[in-house]
């Protein structure tokens, strides 16, 4: 399954499955990009349900926050379990990115430090 993204407010969930990896590249890079010139700036990386992280996902990572970073914005990780949270220790991804247990609790983050309007969108979970 490729990469998909779904809106709430100011903020955008990237969905990646079922590995951060070569394969997905192209289709993580697509997404990305629509939602960064559609005006996306707040962004939460949903990796529950990645498999794997090889070193092209992780070069993905760095792009992506480069290129959210460029626009002023902010992106957060959520769901990392087992070995890719150890790959993100392990690489120190946990100094560069917040890392976050739940996809829920990444998404509060952003309302909670005052950065987009969620307007009372539903939350995913």
């Amino acid at each position: 399954m490729p990469t998909l993204a779904d809106t709430y407010g100011n903020m955008t969930v990237l969905s990646v499955e079922p590995a951060l990896a070569e394969p997905e590249s192209e289709s993580f890079h697509r997404v990305a990009s629509d939602q960064i010139r559609a005006g996306g700036r707040w962004f939460v990386l949903d990796l529950s349900r990645v498999g794997s992280i090889d070193s092209r996902g992780l070069e993905d990572l760095l792009w992506l926050q480069e290129q959210v970073g460029a626009v002023g914005g902010i992106v957060r990780t959520a769901g990392l379990k087992g070995p890719n949270r150890k790959i993100f220790e392990l690489v120190r991804f946990d100094k560069r990115f917040d890392v976050f247990d739940s996809l829920d609790d990444a998404v509060k983050s952003f309302s909670l430090s005052g950065h987009p309007d969620l307007s009372g969108q539903a939350v995913p979970g």
